[in-house]
């Protein structure tokens, strides 16, 4: 009997790249690398990771969105447990609200690894994520900060901040973690507003052993950061600041604290929109655009969410580069909420608002188009992180030779 040659059919190594990039990154680090060893060797380079969180980065729709839980574990080891948050939305046509979700375990990094003062890492504060890396701190870890990524295990703790003194970590602190697009570098910069003056201090993972201060940022004293954002190698940060022009002669204004990655150099920006009264605002990133989101209390116990995106990168300080993207009613809820109290705007995609709300450790997810508020995600002890899975690791390189 003669033998039947089967047809393989043979895909070229460009589409196999450009249909892998579009898979998020746990299903290709837990499966799609066994698949055959074309495959995994493309998904180990790193100009393939950097190709693939680029992909992500883009987008800005809800069944895109992902995040992960990090949270203090006092009765296991005195351990930090990595999740990530998995949703899904209704079937039905004829509904698109926001339906379930599920917890999904990552690792546990135990005390072993965090050193010998974990048992300060309760209460922690997440900064903001970068290529897939999240960086989160605690108030009471003294001034260090963690770096991890969920996918590849991939984890740093830098080196306590002689810049900044014990305690000194709070409401006036902000932390940011970038990405140097020139020499490829990781760092991580903490500013501290504890005083009459912004004193900027910075860490260069694999290059750094201590950190190293920046140039003062004189007259201006930073308040309540709650968010940071990283575009395009910059770092943001939403400010009320209290600006001194003279002797005795003080003014308030919202400023944008912008960080250029690779020059090692702040802008200090005022905000052209006009912020209610009685409001509280901060950053966040939409689809690759920073996006100024304000909350605010309007008639019948409703909670105004407004969304500006920038859409001139060059420009910051012009209205005319700015475009309010979006107002959410959230009917009924503002009486519960105290605007004072540690709320602001976690998430946002084209379909819904993720906001925390207040002390409480719950997070409440609202309804773009009626405002209605879909479901509450309580974590004990954790934050929640918005983030891109990714395969990059501190060692990869964006540009490397083809891989074919």
């Amino acid at each position: 009997m003669e033998n039947k040659k089967q047809d393989v059919i043979s895909v070229p190594k460009e589409v196999v790249i450009e249909i892998l990039r579009r898979v998020p990154g746990h299903d290709l680090a837990e499966k799609l690398k066994m698949v055959c060893m074309q495959w995994c060797s493309i998904i180990h380079t790193g100009s393939f990771a950097y190709l693939h969180i680029e992909q992500r980065i883009k987008s800005s729709s809800f069944s895109q969105m992902e995040a992960v839980i990090v949270a203090f574990d006092g009765n296991e080891n005195r351990s930090v447990k990595i999740s990530s948050l998995e949703w899904h939305t209704n079937d039905n046509e004829n509904d698109h609200l926001f339906e379930d979700w599920k917890t999904k375990h990552l690792c546990t990094a135990k005390d072993a690894l965090l050193g010998q003062n974990f048992n300060r890492l309760q209460n922690m504060v997440w900064a903001n994520s970068v290529n897939g890396f999240v960086c989160f701190w605690s108030y009471f870890d003294k001034p260090r900060l963690h770096i991890f990524n969920p996918v590849t295990k991939e984890y740093l703790i830098t080196p306590p901040n002689t810049y900044l003194g014990v305690g000194n970590f709070d409401l006036a602190t902000a932390v940011g973690c970038g990405f140097c697009p020139v020499s490829y570098e990781y760092k991580v910069v903490v500013l501290d507003g504890n005083s009459e003056v912004i004193k900027p201090s910075i860490f260069t993972i694999g290059t750094d052993h201590s950190w190293r201060a920046l140039r003062v940022i004189p007259h201006h004293n930073i308040i309540n950061v709650v968010t940071t954002v990283y575009l395009k190698g910059m770092l943001y940060w939403y400010v009320t600041s209290t600006i001194e022009y003279s002797f005795r002669t003080r003014s308030s204004k919202s400023t944008l604290l912008c960080f250029d990655v690779s020059k090692e150099e702040f802008d200090v920006i005022v905000v052209p929109i006009e912020i209610p009264e009685r409001s509280v605002s901060n950053v966040v990133e939409k689809g690759e655009k920073l996006c100024l989101v304000t909350l605010s209390y309007a008639p019948i116990c409703s909670l105004l969410i407004n969304v500006y995106v920038n859409i001139d990168d060059d420009d910051l300080s012009n209205l005319n580069s700015w475009k309010k993207e979006f107002t959410v009613t959230a009917p009924s809820i503002a009486y519960k909420l105290d605007l004072d109290d540690n709320v602001y705007t976690l998430i946002v995609t084209d379909e819904i608002v993720v906001i925390q709300l207040g002390d409480s450790n719950d997070r409440g997810f609202f309804h773009v188009a009626t405002g209605k508020l879909l479901g509450l995600l309580s974590t004990r002890h954790g934050t929640l992180i918005p983030y891109k899975s990714s395969l990059v690791a501190f060692c990869h390189r964006p540009l490397l030779p083809s891989l074919s």
